[in-house]
């Protein structure tokens, strides 16, 4: 009798194998798929011209709130490696953002600038820094969201 019940048991096990099997293929496939299409190509300093990400960046800052920006970049930690007058030298700070951003990458507009810089942060990896933020960083903002702290960081209390 003992014999006959592990050979019902047979197809339970089969089954709950190829559940196993399924969602970590799942999972796998899902995370690939996730990652190469937030990864968004560099564009090459030969084809910037003043309107790249301008369509882009138009819409984020059409309704965007400064003060709001202020509040996410502490929310979000951004300040944890962009705080002060380069103290740490882990990221560039957000003091003088607006200002560098007009030549950081020409010849793209300061908003156009911080845009690139925080949907893709290594299309221009500021010279003394390394390359450390995530590239998927920006995902996890709502378009409001980045559009408040575009806004902030085109300020000059930005700090």
């Amino acid at each position: 009798m003992a014999a006959a019940s592990k050979k019902n048991r047979l197809p339970v096990y089969i089954v709950i194998s190829l559940l196993v099997v399924f969602s970590v293929a799942f999972v796998v496939i899902l995370a690939i798929t996730t990652e190469n299409e937030m990864a968004a190509e560099p564009i090459d300093a030969n084809e910037l011209t003043a309107d790249t990400y301008m369509t882009e960046v138009s819409a984020l800052l059409e309704n965007a709130d400064a003060a709001n920006g202020a509040v996410l970049v502490e929310k979000y930690g951004c300040i944890a490696c962009h705080r002060g007058e380069m103290v740490a030298k882990i990221a560039p700070p957000f003091i003088g953002a607006a200002e560098r951003a007009t030549t950081r990458r020409p010849p793209l507009t300061a908003a156009a600038y911080i845009y690139e810089a925080i949907v893709n942060p290594t299309a221009y990896v500021v010279p003394d820094f390394n390359a450390v933020m995530p590239t998927d960083y920006a995902a996890q903002f709502s378009e409001s969201d980045l559009g408040d702290i575009m806004a902030y960081l085109l300020t000059p209390d930005a700090h």
